[in-house]
């Protein structure tokens, strides 16, 4: 499966249609360009431009809470990236909301 953006307003309906009740791993990408963006880490650049990854039972229930703690459309605080993201405003300006996706790989147990 491709990267979901998480600003998409569809996105509930993508992640339903693609997945329904499944879960697995998640991973929050920084995406601009069509590239991801490097992330500087303490041992060096992460060419993967992974900024989080999670783990679901139900990517519509746990993508729900990240979303809505992250969107600024929303004032959710039940996932803890958003939380962290809200939190520090140099993360939240390096990475806006908008370049931020979604790489969703199904698994029984992630």
């Amino acid at each position: 499966m491709g990267l979901l953006q998480l600003a998409d307003k569809e996105l509930w309906n993508k992640i339903n249609l693609q997945h329904q009740t499944k879960g697995g791993v998640y991973k929050i990408i920084a995406f601009q360009n069509g590239q991801r963006i490097p992330i500087h880490r303490f041992l060096g650049s992460d060419e993967t431009g992974v900024l989080y990854i999670g783990k679901a039972t139900s990517y519509l229930e746990r993508v729900i809470h990240l979303k809505t703690s992250i969107s600024p459309d929303y004032s959710g605080s039940a996932h803890i990236c958003g939380r962290r993201y809200r939190s520090n405003p140099n993360i939240s300006s390096q990475f806006p909301y908008e370049i931020l996706y979604l790489e969703l790989n199904e698994s029984n147990q992630p």
